[in-house]
């Protein structure tokens, strides 16, 4: 069957299907980035719409076209949600990159995130750019369009949400985010502040020293060599946390199933 063979009602699920994508790209990682050009993400919205939406359960009846848009409003808001959730994980590590910018002393130092447009502390950058390529080596947007298909059995296309359900679950996610985030800068935070009192300490017995001569050039080298040392243990565990068994993706589902049945 040709789409020019579609019925009114195969249409309608098409659309509905097309919204939920379409909100889940919009605030996914790397799907999100101004770098990728608008029609070039119209076309992956619809290429994955024409292969999923087949497979997916049908629509229930819509009435009228204020039913349809507010349907189509829901499946936007779901999509949305998934994508704030699976970015989440990258905020953290963004987190990380800013709690080990000050005590380094590049607080004040920002640059410009082509991905987002927005300024962000050096670290945090670089943080966020290493948590991405870890993102596409685990094959984690291949692992969100599994999620994707996943949410639309327990979510059907056309029910009904109840996002007040998963507040609870959300909330949650967010305050894990800058526990995840104090947890990946908290070995260098600490190492960083174990300077700043042996700094202390010397200039106490050697009041001589120019602590802030010495500080500054001493606290970037320490912090840099612990970003070294630790990056290899980072991406190893950031690369179990976004497979495809990974907690971000549990964590996916199960709002989606608390959304749509309930706790």
């Amino acid at each position: 069957m040709t789409i020019l063979d579609w019925t009114e009602q195969a249409f309608i699920h098409f659309l509905l299907v097309t919204m939920r994508i379409t909100g889940l790209l919009t605030a996914a990682p790397v799907f999100q980035s101004r770098n990728l050009p608008s029609l070039a993400r119209l076309g992956i919205v619809l290429f994955i719409s024409l292969v999923i939406a087949p497979v997916i359960p049908g629509t229930a009846g819509v009435s009228s076209l204020p039913v349809l848009g507010l349907l189509a409003l829901q499946e936007i808001l779901v999509g949305l949600v998934m994508g704030f959730m699976v970015n989440m994980a990258l905020a953290a590590v963004q987190v990380a990159g800013q709690l080990i910018d000050v005590p380094m002393g590049f607080g004040m130092v920002n640059v410009l995130d082509p991905q987002l447009g927005i300024r962000m502390p050096v670290i945090g950058q670089l943080q966020q750019i290493i948590a991405l390529w870890v993102f596409l080596l685990v094959d984690g947007h291949h692992v969100l369009l599994r999620a994707l298909v996943e949410s639309y059995r327990l979510l059907p296309v056309g029910g009904t949400p109840f996002f007040l359900r998963g507040t609870a679950v959300v909330v949650k996610g967010f305050s894990s985010m800058f526990l995840l985030g104090f947890t990946i800068a908290l070995p260098i935070v600490g190492v960083l502040f174990l300077t700043s009192i042996g700094l202390g300490i010397l200039v106490r017995l050697i009041p001589q020293v120019n602590v802030f001569m010495v500080g500054y050039p001493l606290k970037i080298l320490l912090g840099f060599i612990m970003l070294w040392l630790s990056m290899a243990v980072f991406c190893r565990w950031f690369a179990g946390y976004l497979s495809g068994s990974g907690e971000i993706w549990r964590g996916l589902l199960r709002l989606i199933s608390i959304i749509g049945k309930g706790p």
